[in-house]
């Protein structure tokens, strides 16, 4: 607010304005998304999933400060007729404090106990970790469940582990994939093939049948992870970004092989997705760190043995990947519970 004041100086009136400033400063800091997954795009029936975050915004408002002095700035104290201005007493008065501080630090300094004097103890580097990754852990937050539907191929089903797995290795020695599946009744999924739905599978279950007797069948996965916990909201986006990435290979895969910049934007984000795991690892729990990089790998994987099929090429190759990466997130995501 400006305020006139009209002064007489030799009889003649003169008007001056007092001026006033404000200054205002907002610092908007943007958080990196830590996103994994590309914009909708659509090519005939293959669609690459979208899952922007949105950017959280950190505002900074400074309080109105004014540096014009509106009032008397001084104030007397009786000594021999002098006065004291304000400004040299707060340099008394902070000289006093310093001191006063500066001394009690002395104190307790020279205080300790003469025989602990030479036997001054170092903590271990890697106790500190475990220290830190403990603290970490202890402030964890709640996040949004994670859920998986997939279609697959299942070549059978059998009540032992060793019965399953002699089934995989016989299936492998002919060429194709195989991965055991654990079911909920106790027994054992063998599968060779997963998608994102079955008409991604029917090239697969083609060319399966025409070299083995036995015909798969196709099944729907759907799991379901809840009251997952992480120790901070942005490596919550990198676990549920897993998921996008995990859909967006089995779509690749499918792709016609022109299509080399769908491939190349993909890659761009999961090497953002993974620098972003690793910058993190050191805050999360020891099987959770180990989990997240198995899966990071069987993903690289994925990517390659994409890259590496040949145009109209049944790799069966990429569905070993796909289907070990598919078992890496599901450990993963059990780390944290």
């Amino acid at each position: 607010m400006k305020q006139e004041i009209s002064i007489l100086i030799n009889g003649k009136e003169r008007t001056y304005k007092q001026n006033s400033s404000d200054e205002k400063t907002i610092l908007n800091f943007e958080k990196e998304e830590v996103a994994a997954a590309l914009e909708e795009a659509c090519i005939d029936d293959y669609k690459i999933l979208s899952a922007p975050l949105k950017k959280k915004e950190i505002l900074f408002k400074n309080k109105k400060i004014s540096f014009i002095a509106r009032k008397k700035t001084g104030f007397t104290f009786q000594n021999n007729g002098k006065a004291f201005s304000k400004q040299i007493m707060a340099a008394i008065m902070a000289a006093v404090v310093t001191g006063t501080a500066l001394g009690i630090l002395v104190l307790m300094v020279f205080s300790t106990d003469v025989t602990e004097a030479g036997t001054s103890k170092t903590i271990p580097a890697a106790v500190q970790k475990e220290t830190a990754q403990a603290n970490s852990t202890n402030k964890m937050t709640k996040m949004p469940a994670i859920k998986l539907e997939l279609s697959a191929l299942q070549a059978g089903v059998f009540s032992s582990t060793k019965t399953a797995e002699d089934a995989v290795k016989s299936i492998e020695e002919k060429g194709f994939s195989a991965s055991v599946l654990p079911l909920d009744d106790g027994k054992y999924s063998v599968l060779i093939g997963i998608g994102n739905k079955k008409s991604q599978l029917e090239e697969f279950k083609a060319d399966y049948e025409k070299k083995i007797e036995e015909k798969p069948l196709y099944k729907s996965l759907s799991f379901s992870f809840n009251d997952l916990k992480s120790p901070v909201d942005v490596d919550a986006t990198y676990f549920t970004n897993g998921n996008i990435l995990l859909q967006n290979v089995l779509t690749l895969s499918q792709l016609p092989k022109n299509n080399q910049s769908m491939m190349d934007r993909t890659l761009e984000e999961f090497d953002k997705w993974k620098k972003h795991g690793e910058s993190q690892k050191e805050r999360w729990k020891k099987d959770t760190a180990k989990a997240a990089s198995d899966y990071e790998k069987q993903l690289e994987g994925a990517f390659l043995a994409i890259k590496e099929s040949k145009k109209g090429e049944i790799s069966w190759a990429f569905q070993q990947k796909a289907m070990d990466s598919f078992q890496s997130y599901q450990k993963l995501l059990t780390t944290l519970k």
